[in-house]
């Protein structure tokens, strides 16, 4: 399953961020704590769920409203936060048309 990533470069207002994680995850402020000290990926979502992208894209603009650097993998390559938007877009772009298409086949019976 192709996954999106978010790591947070470590600086002095871990205890920040780690309040935002901690309010909209389920993870532990030590397990926080320890990929925040060892650079890992904080947080992984499902490339392919609109919802849980949506989630990430809150995540991470709260996480910048804070001051963190923050970087965002698809798999192991960085990726900017357009790209985040221009993949939500997309989903929310297909969601749309397959609506539509749905919407034309209930109208032609």
């Amino acid at each position: 399953m192709a996954k999106m990533n978010i790591q947070i470069e470590k600086d002095t207002n871990e205890v920040k961020y780690i309040s935002i994680l901690r309010k909209n995850t389920n993870k532990s402020i030590s397990e926080l704590k320890a990929l925040l000290n060892n650079n890992d990926f904080v947080l992984s979502y499902n490339l392919l769920e609109i919802d849980e992208l949506l989630e990430m894209k809150k995540i991470v603009s709260l996480l910048l409203g804070a001051g963190a650097e923050v970087h965002i993998f698809e798999e192991n390559r960085e990726v900017s936060i357009e790209f985040l938007d221009n993949l939500i877009e997309s989903h929310l772009d297909t969601e749309r048309y397959l609506e539509e298409v749905d919407e034309q086949m209930f109208n032609e019976d």
